[in-house]
């Protein structure tokens, strides 16, 4: 919920201000504020912890910065669809450096073959797609970004894991964001600019709120995701919010669809739908034979302490 609610406010938020660097500036500032009351609970382990995490951090300015300018350039459609195809680099980056853990199977490849026909429909039929090549271009970089950073974070945290409480991952994200924030304000030279903030209106003011309690919201949960599943299937989860992103494009911002350019926006939604159940029905069936497994281990077991107790109480009874 946290995520389409993101996904929505942060179109309106940077439709309103045009400033999309300050936006995530003020974005994470705010997560830094509301993390305060809970001061007793962040914990930054070790200066090699800090170290390691840094190129996290880095990839989540930039995933941040990249993902907020394909908000400002795009229509909330584009960015859904395109978007989709994050779970097919985050399928390719895991299965060639996680290979002995990822199970993949035919439903696996079939949804995600679903999802680029999908993305491939709306490319080619929706009009109007060629005003919007740049952020396109920037929802590409997105991808590659967000899925490094999301690998990474997974290895960090579930794999090799650095001793740092979750909302100590917070502070270390969000207080590198919000240092790097003035110098990409200053390559989009958005410091002429800051009279952008005298135009907001009300309502946009409104969505700037709802897109800084939406980030602190998806800051936190994202972390204890990613402590519980795969980096794909997190892409995925985050994907699905995507039905609601698009309905709002369509009821309240007016959007259009070509008809073939429609069916491949549903396309994309539902190999996403497709892929989510395939997932679970291979992370359930692998909790059924890790059960079997289980069992059978304790039966041998037992059977080898009987085996073992036999010679010694036949030797007792010859003794008497």
């Amino acid at each position: 919920a946290a995520s389409a609610g993101m996904a929505i406010a942060n179109k309106m938020a940077v439709s309103a201000l045009q400033l999309p660097m300050m936006l995530v500036g003020i974005q994470c500032g705010v997560t830094l504020g509301i993390l305060i009351p809970a001061y007793k609970t962040i914990r930054l382990g070790s200066f090699n912890d800090k170290m390691r995490w840094l190129p996290v951090s880095l990839l989540f300015v930039g995933m941040l910065a990249t993902s907020m300018v394909a908000y400002q350039l795009c229509s909330l459609g584009t960015v859904v669809v395109i978007r989709m195809v994050s779970p097919l680099l985050g399928l390719l980056v895991e299965v060639s450096f996680n290979r002995a853990k990822f199970v993949a199977s035919p439903h696996t490849f079939g949804s995600l073959g679903v999802i680029m026909l999908g993305v491939v429909l709306y490319a080619v039929f929706q009009k109007g797609i060629g005003a919007e090549v740049l952020g396109i271009v920037f929802m590409i970089a997105n991808m590659f970004v967000a899925t490094g950073e999301r690998l990474a974070q997974r290895y960090l945290m579930a794999e090799n894991p650095v001793d740092m409480s979750d909302s100590g991952l917070m502070l270390y994200n969000n207080t590198v964001c919000v240092l790097a924030m003035p110098l990409l304000m200053m390559l989009g030279h958005e410091w002429k600019r800051l009279d952008n903030f005298a135009q907001v209106t009300p309502a946009g003011w409104g969505f700037i709120v709802w897109s800084c309690l939406c980030g602190a919201c998806i800051s936190y949960t994202a972390f204890r995701a990613q402590r519980r599943i795969s980096a794909t299937s997190f892409l995925v989860v985050v994907n699905m919010n995507k039905f609601v992103v698009v309905a709002y494009g369509i009821v309240v911002l007016g959007e259009a669809y070509q008809p073939i350019a429609g069916v491949g926006t549903a396309l994309a939604l539902l190999g996403g739908a497709y892929y989510s159940w395939d997932r679970s029905q291979l992370k359930n069936r692998a909790k059924a034979t890790a059960a079997v497994e289980a069992g059978k281990d304790e039966e041998t077991e037992s059977l080898i302490q009987k085996q073992e107790a036999t010679p010694a109480k036949a030797t007792l009874i010859k003794s008497t």
